[in-house]
């Protein structure tokens, strides 16, 4: 699985966009030592970018491909250092579509990953925090 380049490096500020019914994402990105701003949609987000900055914006997608992509764009235009992470729901029904065009039209600073890859990578992250020396 890839890493997220802006948790290895300590405390990061992040964008969550899209919604995290349970909060379990912004949840365990607070656990892992990450400082989380909320967007509920693309364009919020937009607007939060000129105006901050960040480390790594994770997009929860649940809508179409085109979206999920021109969202991921515009932010890489507005900030090439900014990583993007495209988190895709497996059980939906075009999943498996939408990561394979994804992974054949991959966007320059962006990952894929499920929500249950960034849950495990975010506990594996802050589990290691918390190890002792």
């Amino acid at each position: 699985m890839n890493a997220i380049a802006g948790l290895q490096t300590g405390p990061a500020e992040i964008l969550l966009i899209g919604i995290d019914r349970n909060k379990i994402i912004e949840k365990r990105l607070q656990t892992a030592g990450c400082s989380v701003t909320r967007s509920e949609d693309g364009t919020a987000a937009l607007n939060l970018v000129r105006h901050h900055s960040f480390d790594t914006a994770v997009l929860l997608s649940k809508g179409s491909l085109l979206n999920a992509a021109e969202t991921a764009l515009n932010l890489r235009d507005l900030n090439r250092s900014l990583e993007v992470v495209v988190i895709i729901d497996r059980r939906a029904k075009d999943s498996n579509r939408y990561l394979r065009q994804l992974r054949e039209h991959p966007i320059d600073g962006t990952k894929i990953m499920t929500r249950r890859q960034l849950q495990r990578f975010l506990h594996e992250a802050s589990s290691f925090g918390d190890s002792p020396d």
